[in-house]
């Protein structure tokens, strides 16, 4: 450039001259055409640049080859859109919009000791991983588990033991994207082939290294498994009958008179399976009754109770609520104001307690009739305290009072999520 700017040389030997596109007014964006007889590395660097993940090369050469086949199928050139969109559907990545059929609700990942070591050796035993989490199978939540030397190879163990996927980790990698967030990258072959010509692969990106990696996985998984049928989840209730989440939220409804919402259901079904995956899958139809009742303090005593209250109009759109709350045995009185009664008491209980309580879903129902007619309202709060990871439960209440089975609902819940009062 020095001798240009001399004049010198007239002739130039070199082929290609390598400039900064903003010299000419460009973005690099706009000078990267992409279509069927493109190379990989424009692809990648459009990926790096739009969604901040770093392609391991193999992955490159695998996402090119779709790229490659929709350009050619549509006889036209990819926009980044194109591009961002392919990858985000390809590999399950951004989102409820592209979650596949396995998504991961939940998991926890404990030690334990390696069992096929010899315990005879004076070395210090290895630890395997086990994987104690919640999936969401085709819109249907699953308690799964499974050992392994990591988190990784323990999730595929569950999957094996209970979808009957059986697939193997070829290659793991991962890098830091932004603050405080990993990218993980898995590439995953059948169990039976490890040398296999096709693979999969996945990508996720997590604050949680450990998430990040398990979600990569399952984003592969999604991949390899297509459409393919996959065993139903049966609980042996009663008399050797099979059932299901229907089935169970029937079971509720015909003992309880409890129309559970639909998130609900989804919920209890996971308590259920942890209750019952440890005895050969079987409850009895008592046994789920007691459950539901033991769980969300449906009739039983719980460590927030409602003795008395009363509700005033403030004005047109607030009201306040009044009265005396249980604190593990301790009565409070309690005063706070809301558009409403359920608002009322969560702004009268956040006062008394670390953290704060949101209400996310509330519906309620009638039981009964004439006469005998009560209320059923169900509340889930979500439980926010600084420096811990959020968390929700459902709560449950019944009674002639309408307003009086909405503060119960409340009051259950805050029970099950063990809220810690000041």
């Amino acid at each position: 450039m020095e001798a240009a700017v001399k004049g010198e040389p007239q002739y130039w030997d070199m082929p290609y001259l390598p400039i900064d596109p903003a010299d000419l007014g460009q973005t690099y964006e706009a000078v990267i055409r992409v279509n069927s007889q493109s190379g990989k590395g424009g692809i990648a660097y459009l990926v790096k640049q739009h969604l901040g993940l770093d392609l391991p090369r193999k992955m490159q050469i695998a996402f090119y080859q779709v790229i490659q086949a929709i350009s050619d199928r549509e006889a036209r050139e990819m926009s980044v859109d194109d591009i961002t969109t392919a990858f985000r559907s390809m590999y399950h990545f951004g989102g409820p919009k592209y979650q596949g059929r396995l998504a991961l609700r939940d998991f926890r990942i404990s030690a334990k000791p390696n069992e096929s070591q010899d315990g005879g050796t004076d070395e210090q035993p290895d630890e395997q991983r086990h994987f104690d989490g919640t999936l969401l199978v085709d819109g249907v939540l699953r308690v799964v588990w499974g050992d392994g030397n990591g988190p990784l190879s323990a999730l595929l163990d569950a999957l094996c033991r209970y979808l009957q996927i059986n697939f193997t980790i070829r290659e793991y990698s991962e890098h830091v994207v932004g603050e405080g967030k990993a990218a993980s990258f898995v590439e995953v072959v059948p169990a039976d082939d490890r040398k296999s010509t096709t693979s999969w692969w996945g990508v996720s990106v997590d604050s949680d290294i450990a998430g990040s990696g398990l979600r990569a996985l399952l984003s592969a998984v999604n991949s390899a498994i297509g459409d393919r049928t996959l065993p139903e989840l049966k609980l042996n209730i009663g008399f050797g009958a099979t059932s299901a989440q229907d089935d169970i939220a029937s079971a509720i409804i015909n003992a309880l008179g409890l129309a559970l919402p639909r998130r609900f259901q989804s919920s209890f079904f996971e308590v259920v399976q942890r209750y019952a995956r440890d005895r050969e899958c079987q409850i009895s139809y008592d046994d789920l009754i007691q459950l539901f009742q033991n769980t969300y303090f449906f009739g039983k005593p719980s460590k927030f109770g409602l003795v008395s209250f009363k509700m005033e109009h403030l004005d047109a759109t607030r009201r306040q609520l009044t009265g005396e709350l249980l604190f593990s045995g301790e009565k409070r009185a309690v005063s706070g104001e809301g558009n409403g009664p359920l608002s009322a008491i969560l702004a009268a209980f956040n006062q008394q307690i670390n953290g704060t309580l949101s209400i996310r879903e509330y519906s309620e129902h009638s039981i009964g009739e004439g006469t005998e007619v009560m209320a059923a309202s169900y509340v889930e709060l979500l439980y926010d305290v600084p420096g811990q990871k959020k968390r929700s439960a459902w709560g449950v209440g019944a009674d002639a009072d309408i307003t009086a089975s909405g503060l119960k609902a409340v009051l259950n819940s805050a029970s099950v999520l063990d809220v810690v009062a000041r």
